[in-house]
């Protein structure tokens, strides 16, 4: 017979985090960025960041991309979240450019904020 062992372990993998927690998030406040300074419709959004429409409009509402933690931390890469939608706005960002900000954001913050992100 074989006894099973119940450990009082949760482990959230940092991409797992970041996929769950933080891109919803990013998204979340670019979107609003883009509507609301910039003057972009929801569908015009969906488009820039690969998502539906029907995601942007979550993402307005507050019905998704707004766990408290994630946001809390995004709050220091504001000014780059700003750069990026003045950059789409302009039209000179490209996916790979929305890409490598994201990345660089990512970096930063499982380095810095990973026991916050991951409770």
């Amino acid at each position: 017979m074989s006894s099973m062992i119940r450990l009082a372990i949760k482990v959230r993998f940092p991409c797992e985090v970041m996929a769950k927690d933080v891109i919803p998030a990013f998204r979340a406040l670019l979107a609003r960025k883009l509507v609301v300074e910039y003057g972009f419709t929801q569908t015009q959004v969906a488009n820039v960041l690969g998502v539906s429409q029907a995601s942007i409009n979550y993402y307005l509402t507050s019905k998704r991309g707004y766990k408290s933690e994630a946001r809390e931390v995004l709050k220091e890469f504001e000014e780059t979240i700003d750069e990026i939608a003045e950059e789409i706005a302009a039209g000179q960002a490209t996916q790979q450019d929305i890409i490598k900000h994201f990345c660089a954001i990512c970096s930063q913050l499982k380095s810095k904020h990973l026991p916050l992100l991951t409770k």
